[in-house]
């Protein structure tokens, strides 16, 4: 029997044999660059042989200004999800595929949203090992689904409330239980009050219970994740001022070198008060 596809389980995406799991993971993330793939157990020649065939293609990306070389980014290509609901009996209109238009987004926009299915990747393949601590139970980037469950904080200029919109929303089975973890992906590209302007009305929503009345969980945390050390801090300093340093624990900042450089279960994420701490 044909199902729809499983796009918020990356969980079981990443378990998949190698060529069906890279269709799945572009279908669900949308963009992956080749060095995520290539963690992901995605070796170049299966990317060759998937851009041959036309099922994936892949385009140059210049992510920063600083970067001596541009990033090789893959999407999926109608064919290639065609052929991803044909091999896994799915409905082929629930599979999502890009096209060379879609990627014609600006370079700004592009960034981002590679940073966001990298962090994503990685989280589940982290999560996946037998001895890991915590169990990747959803996790969702798409925009419209965000903002259709996207926590409502009142501010002074909206005593109503207005919606706050993560860039990705993980379920996670913990140590201590399941847990809702909202993430940031932050790339210097806004001014760092206007991150820690977010974090205020996350702790508004938090001290009204919006987590188990929109989420179904009670323990929430609020993860950012900037380029590098720097600007970690600066963003750190931008939300104690905001939030008054109130819900220290809520909060959660760790850079994309750090997480590079160590892993995803390693002891390189701060709070607002302590340093050196790892997720779970």
């Amino acid at each position: 029997m044909q199902h729809a596809f499983p796009q918020t389980d990356l969980a079981a995406i990443v378990l998949l044999p190698v060529e069906l799991r890279t269709l799945a993971v572009l279908a669900a993330l949308r963009f992956a660059s080749a060095d995520d793939l290539r963690a992901a157990g995605v070796g170049s020649d299966v990317v060759a042989t998937l851009v041959d065939r036309g099922v994936a293609f892949a385009f140059s990306l210049q992510r920063r200004m600083t970067d001596a070389e541009t990033t090789t980014v893959l999407a999926l290509t109608r064919r290639g999800a065609r052929e991803l609901a044909r091999e896994a009996a799915l409905e082929p209109e629930t599979v999502p595929s890009s096209t060379q238009k879609s990627c014609s987004r600006s370079a700004m926009f592009m960034d981002h949203s590679v940073a966001l299915s990298g962090f994503a990747l990685r989280l589940a393949l982290a999560l996946s090992d037998a001895d890991a601590p915590a169990r990747l139970l959803s996790w969702e980037q798409r925009p419209e689904r965000l903002a259709a469950v996207a926590p409502v904080a009142a501010t002074d200029s909206s005593p109503a409330g207005q919606p706050i919109v993560p860039d990705g929303l993980a379920v996670i089975e913990g140590p201590r239980g399941p847990e809702t973890m909202l993430v940031e992906i932050d790339r210097g590209t806004e001014r760092p009050g206007y991150l820690g302007g977010k974090g205020a009305g996350y702790l508004r929503f938090w001290l009204d219970r919006g987590p188990e009345r929109c989420f179904g969980t009670k323990a929430l945390r609020i993860l950012t994740v900037a380029p590098d050390a720097n600007r970690t801090e600066r963003l750190m300093d931008s939300f104690r001022e905001e939030t008054r340093g109130a819900g220290a624990g809520l909060f959660w900042f760790t850079s994309e070198d750090a997480l590079a450089a160590s892993g995803y279960l390693a002891p390189v994420c701060s709070t607002l008060r302590r340093d050196v701490l790892s997720l779970w």
